[in-house]
């Protein structure tokens, strides 16, 4: 049980100062009092949430910061092309409007009941996600040795939960009708994910590429410019020991993230890239909840100047090699 008080940052002379209490939580601890938060009504606790995770006291009335415009942007309504573009099955009409079919990762089945999956029509190894939500996602590479009555009471709890009470009222998700989709697995044969390119869009200008390699295994997530130069910053997971490799047709990954994000004053695209195939993962509007503290904290400044303003990252947060 996690007995610790909330305690807000101290406040001297105008700027935000940790308090000790929070700045020894752990990330575990900080969710589990956050979570018992929830009774809270919407201003107030996306306040204190931001408090407990950024390290900072604001009322989220006047953002400057990356995250704190994430925050302010959850408490207002959204557009219903951000609710279209928050479901993992509806997107894909979205996602074939604007760059095409040829981008999206073929789908098997779509059903909004968990007894309606089929196995047996499944031609292959698979991925069996929750559309309405985040951390719902089950990677079967290998049909005949999966526990089918797991899976299948897995999505039948996906199903039941409205994720956007459940999870940290997450305004892109609320409302959505809760269905499970089944796509081919893209990963490697031996089951691992394949490495996921996010990149960080502003207004269809690409501010940052995090490439998530081995996620489900020993994650790593490195930070980079849109120019593939390694960021001197820090969040949630380690950065690589190796720079990335830079995909061949990586011109043209940044012309789909350019082309899917255009309309969004700020959107996370994803896309995976398997043997020199752009196939398409997601579209999010509120990366990590709103949970994942950027270091140093001029660089969340700094995003917020580019998402407000326009104006690109300074050259003194990119690593110098």
């Amino acid at each position: 049980m996690v007995r610790h008080a909330l305690c807000f940052p101290d406040v001297t002379a105008g700027r935000p100062r940790r308090s000790a209490i929070v700045s020894q939580m752990t990330f575990d601890a900080r969710v589990l009092l956050a979570r018992r938060l929830r009774f809270l009504p919407d201003r107030p606790f996306a306040i204190a949430k931001h408090a407990l995770f950024q390290g900072e006291l604001t009322t989220l009335r006047n953002p400057v910061t990356w995250s704190q415009l994430l925050a302010a942007k959850n408490l207002r309504e959204q557009d219903p092309v951000v609710h279209q573009t928050s479901d993992k099955y509806a997107v894909r009409e979205y996602v074939a409007e604007k760059v095409g079919e040829d981008y999206l990762i073929p789908l098997y089945q779509v059903v909004d009941n968990a007894a309606d999956l089929d196995f047996d029509a499944i031609p292959g190894p698979c991925v069996i996600k929750g559309t309405h939500g985040c951390d719902m996602t089950v990677l079967v590479p290998d049909l005949a040795a999966a526990d089918r009555a797991a899976i299948r009471e897995t999505v039948r709890r996906w199903l039941g939960t409205d994720f956007y009470k459940a999870g940290w009222r997450e305004t892109p998700y609320r409302g959505l009708k809760p269905r499970a989709v089944v796509e081919q697995f893209i990963g490697t044969p031996t089951g691992d994910a394949p490495t996921d390119y996010k990149f960080f869009m502003f207004g269809g200008v690409p501010g940052m590429v995090v490439v998530d390699q081995d996620r489900f295994t020993g994650h790593t997530s490195t930070m980079l410019t849109p120019e593939w130069r390694q960021y001197d910053i820090s969040g949630r997971f380690a950065f690589a020991e190796k720079l990335p490799e830079q995909p061949a047709n990586y011109a043209e990954m940044l012309d789909v993230a350019k082309a899917l994000s255009a309309e969004f004053a700020f959107a996370r695209i994803d896309l995976y890239n398997v043997d020199g195939k752009i196939y398409f993962g997601e579209i999010t509007h509120n990366p990590g909840g709103g949970l994942v503290r950027l270091q140093p904290r001029e660089f969340d400044r700094a995003l917020g100047d580019m998402w407000r303003h326009g104006t690109p990252v300074p050259e003194r947060f990119v690593a110098k090699n």
